[in-house]
Parts: structure tokens; sequence; C-alpha cells
């Protein structure tokens, strides 16, 4: 694909003949302060082409900043090249000192031609093939300096890069609308748990909320699946909850004769009992799949009174803040680190504030599934837009 007016072949060079430098950030631990706007960071700060600064990013005096200077420019672009590889950022003039694990490329023309060029998958399947360590990968500065791309006029060049970069503005809005959204859920559901957000029948009140445990309001189930009646294994994710265990992960886990596994009917809850990031005593998920399905028998299934009160269960749970305060009092550690809960000790646990009224249940449901849909919909918006990146990155860089 080409855009009309331009011919001729594309000339290959290697990187470090259109660099003026390629280097690393520091090779050791700087001083950090409490007290600075200059930011030590290494590749996992590189994040969807941009510099991302977390709450655990450490900081550094101006005077280590200034001794450290790489003479980053606005045509500068970073690489991940230690545990995290091939992360692409573009440098905009923020206030940050380079870790070893992150390389830089100073241009003195405008680079974005080159970024998109090195987040083509021929380029970031030729640094995985160059990589070297055993437990941690590298990706070398001469690796890089010797990597060819293809150039066409400087014309072709901005055309496409400017193509390319609506596309890419798009993208990004397009995960700031979802990413709002999901702020707006997460506010709502909070909020209703607090008795801040409350909804009335016809202008009348619903009763007042009461203090339930999961077993007053829910019942543990053990079925089992005989003759291996029901095929599809489910596993339980953090972000995708109950989901076909081959659409999550790629291949099933679950052993060949799974007639102990658990059975999972639509609405049901399972908690998992398996330590995962940000929620160290396992996760509870609501069955959504409108599937039957199985479990690992390890975990705990619960049917709760209605659908839509299960449905707020999921909601509440989905906050690690909310799982772990729960959880925290009811696990015990084992000595190899282990969790022992049982299912009975887990039922039990501290009282929740929840919605008696089967109405009020109603009521909070639809509207949860409403913002929850509109979510999925502009998530499938955003798929499409990086599948139509990923195509245009093909065909238009050759």
């Amino acid at each position: 694909m080409r855009f009309p007016g331009f011919i001729g072949d594309w000339k290959v060079k290697r990187l470090e003949a259109v660099a003026i430098k390629i280097g690393d950030g520091l090779h050791g631990t700087p001083s950090y302060t409490d007290d600075s706007e200059y930011y030590f960071i290494n590749g996992n700060n590189l994040v969807n082409g941009q510099i991302e600064i977390y709450g655990n990013t450490k900081a550094v005096t101006s005077e280590i900043y200034l001794k450290n200077n790489k003479n980053l420019n606005k045509n500068t672009l970073l690489i991940s090249i230690n545990g995290t590889i091939g992360n692409i950022a573009k440098y905009e003039n923020q206030k940050v000192m380079l870790g070893k694990s992150i390389c830089y490329l100073n241009f003195n023309h405008n680079s974005d031609f080159i970024f998109f060029l090195l987040n083509t998958k021929s380029v970031q399947d030729y640094f995985i093939s160059e990589l070297t360590g055993s437990t941690i990968k590298n990706l070398s500065l001469k690796t890089i300096r010797q990597t060819l791309l293809p150039f066409p006029s400087l014309p072709e060049q901005e055309k496409i890069a400017y193509f390319l970069s609506l596309i890419e503005n798009r993208i990004l809005t397009q995960k700031k609308i979802i990413e709002d959204l999901t702020v707006l859920k997460n506010i709502i559901v909070k909020k209703l748990f607090e008795n801040q957000i409350k909804f009335t029948n016809r202008d009348e009140a619903f009763p007042n909320w009461e203090k339930k445990r999961l077993s007053e309001i829910s019942k543990e189930h053990l079925n089992k699946n005989p003759d291996n009646l029901y095929s599809e294994v489910f596993s339980v994710s953090k972000h995708k909850g109950v989901i076909n265990q081959i659409e999550h992960l790629g291949r099933s886990f679950s052993a060949k004769d799974i007639k102990h596994y658990k059975l999972v009917y639509p609405g049901d809850l399972v908690y998992t009992k398996s330590p995962t990031s940000e929620f160290p005593f396992g996760i509870i998920k609501q069955n959504r799949t409108g599937r039957i399905g199985v479990v690992s028998p390890l975990y705990c299934v619960f049917t709760p009174q209605t659908f839509e009160l299960g449905y707020l269960l999921h909601e509440y749970f989905d906050s690690s803040v909310n799982t772990y305060n729960y959880l925290s009092p009811l696990v015990q550690k084992g000595a190899k680190n282990t969790m022992n809960i049982n299912n009975e000790t887990f039922l039990h646990g501290a009282k929740l504030l929840l919605p008696i009224d089967k109405m009020e249940q109603t009521y909070i449901y639809t509207a949860l599934s409403l913002l929850a849909n509109k979510i999925d919909v502009e998530e499938k918006i955003l798929i499409k837009y990086e599948n139509q990146k990923k195509f245009l990155l093909a065909n238009l860089l050759i």
C-alpha cells in the first residue's frame, strides 16, 4: 500500500546511520529523594508509546538528573531492553532520568516514522530473535544499532507517519473513554455500598439495606460433573471474570477426566483461593457466560439468592481493596506461603451491607449492566482500531 504520487524503491539503512546517538541509561542505582520532580525510570515505564510515571516510581535530585543528562530531545525515542523487551515510547520533554533497561535514540529530525517502523511485527520479531540472557532477557545496543530499516523519501515518510498518528491518537482516545467509564462504574459501586446513592420505586424509598453474611444470602453447592456431561472448563480471571479456559489461556490445563470438577451454573459465584497480583488471597467472580461449565474442585462455588444480588457481589469484589479486607482475617498462611481457608469459613466472613428488596436489586443490576455493556462496546471498538493499526503497519511499512 502506498499513497498516490510516490514511486521508487525504499532504501534500507541501519539505525546507527540515521540516529545521532544511541545509548542506554545509568548502570547502577542512584540516590533517591522524596522531594523532586525528576524521576528515575526503567523499561516498565514505557507503555503504549508513552512514558508512564507510577506511584512507586522513584525520584532523584536535580544534581543527579543533570549529571546523567543524555541530551534527550523532542525527536528522541526510548526502547525497553532489559526484562520487558521492545516497548517503544516517544520522549516528550519529561523530567526523567534513564535506567540501564532503557535505550535512547536521539535524532536531529522528526522520528515519528521510525517510531512506527520499530513497532512493526518484523522489527519486534527481530528483537526477540536477538535476545541474550537465560533468566532475564536483554536486547543489546549493538543489535539496535545494526537493525535494518526501510526508508522512503522524506515526504512519503511524513505522509505515512501523519496518517498512522491519526490512528494512534484515536486509539489513545478510545482507551481514555474506556478508562473514564470504568472509573465511573467503580465510583457508582462504591457509593452504592456507602449508601450515598439510593434507588426509589415510584418516589417511595426501598427498605434499608441489611448486613448479611454470604452464608445468609447464598448457598454453596458441590455438584460434580457425572459422565463428563459438561465439557467446557472455565478459568477465572481478575479482569475477564469467568471465561472459557482455552479462550483465556490458549489451551486447556484441566485433567482428561473432569467428572470430579465442580459445576458452575449461570449466576453462580466462584472463589478461586489462588493468589494473583493485587488479589493476594484470590478472586471472587460471577459466571456471566450464560453457560454451564466446570471449574477446579479446589474452588468454592456458591449460588446467591438472586442473579441480581450475585451481580452486585461480583462488582463489590471487583475491588482489590474490598476483596483484601474481606479475606485477610479469614485466610491462614501455611509454612510454604500456601493459603488455608475452607469454604465454610469463607462464607461466614464479615457481614456485608446489601439490598434485600428484589426490585431494588433489579434496579441496581439494570443500571450497572447497562454501563458494563457500554464499556464492552467501547472495548470492541478499541480492538477494531488496534487491528486496523496492525494492518496498516504491516502494509504501509515494507
